[in-house]
């Protein structure tokens, strides 16, 4: 299936998890490299590719919704179709109201 037949708002979305998820490795391979209170060598030695992918997976589910988010919100709308229309004009009838004292 090519790329361009997906719908825009899907592949939006999918392109930008895609990058959380990247930044994501990123962040796991730093955390393994910097070994932060030895925390890195535990995985290492404790976990392995299990703990490894896991961190990866629920860390990227994190990076990919934020991205996702600051993707949304820095859009500045230029490129939607302009959407006119006919407004229709409503002609305002008085209604007499009885009001019981």
């Amino acid at each position: 299936m090519s790329l361009h037949r997906i719908p825009p708002p899907i592949r939006f979305m999918l392109l930008h998890g895609l990058v959380g998820f990247g930044l994501s490795a990123m962040f796991v391979a730093a955390v393994l490299w910097a070994d932060p209170g030895g925390v890195g060598q535990l995985i290492l030695k404790h976990g392995g590719f299990p703990v490894v992918a896991m961190l990866w997976f629920f860390s990227g589910l994190t990076f990919g919704s934020v991205q996702i988010g600051a993707a949304v919100m820095l859009q500045d709308g230029q490129d939607d179709a302009p959407r006119g229309g006919h407004r229709q004009r409503l002609e305002s009838v008085s209604v007499p109201v009885r009001v019981r004292r």
